[in-house]
């Protein structure tokens, strides 16, 4: 694509020689440099929008979650009752915390746990080797 429209720019000395000084580094024209960071930031104004979507998504899946935790403490089910076992929800909702905590974060909890007289959770699987 041919670049026909000119557009003039003031800037200040030190403006000017940090971007001649960048521009240099990289082996190009001023006006390529400073036209490649524009681009690059109409990118970056891009994600960070879709970014901001995906945030409010997850805000609301939050809210649905939320609202369906509160309903079943509300109204447990009888099978709750009965049993006491934890609902596929809660066991996901641990797993995944789980997955996004680090390893000395939940070492921490486990002292903890374990400290108060209670069992840890421990994800069932073959048993591990010591090292």
């Amino acid at each position: 694509m041919k670049l026909e429209n000119w557009v003039r720019v003031r800037l200040n000395e030190s403006q000017m020689l940090v971007y001649a000084a960048e521009a240099e580094a990289r082996g190009i024209p001023i006006s390529t440099y400073l036209r490649d960071r524009l681009a690059s930031a109409d990118l970056m104004r891009e994600e960070l929008a879709s970014i901001r979507a995906a945030m409010i998504d997850m805000g609301e899946t939050m809210d649905e979650l939320r609202d369906q935790v509160a309903e079943r403490l509300v109204a447990p089910t009888q099978k709750t009752q009965d049993t006491g076992e934890p609902s596929a929800i809660e066991i996901e909702t641990l797993l995944l915390l789980r997955a996004l905590s680090g390893s000395q974060n939940r070492q921490m909890v486990t002292a903890e746990i374990e400290r108060q007289g209670l069992k840890p959770f421990r994800i069932p699987g073959p048993p591990t080797r010591s090292r």
